[in-house]
């Protein structure tokens, strides 16, 4: 039993961290931006590699541009990217 309130401990002293760091953000005006600091660009950047790592590699990997991530967070490309990731060879 210990080990379980050791653990609650972790897990609530986690919480209240990020809980208190929420809160500070708030009063900051953090979260009532009409915009955001990043540019389009890197926003969509930190789309891409945040949200699909693998892909993000293998185009890094081939010389490819990121694709346009959606509002839904869907890969917005055409075929001939597609097809291109597809490849076994270098762009």
């Amino acid at each position: 039993m210990v080990g379980m309130v050791q653990s609650l401990n972790v897990s609530v002293a986690s919480a209240l961290i990020l809980y208190e760091a929420q809160r500070q953000r708030q009063n900051a005006g953090m979260y009532k931006r009409q915009h955001s600091l990043l540019d389009a660009d890197e926003q969509q950047r930190l789309l891409f590699e945040g949200g699909y790592p693998v892909l993000a590699r293998v185009a890094k990997q081939k010389g490819l541009p990121y694709p346009h991530i959606n509002a839904q967070g869907e890969v917005e490309a055409d075929a001939n990217w597609w097809a291109t990731m597809q490849s076994t060879g270098k762009k």
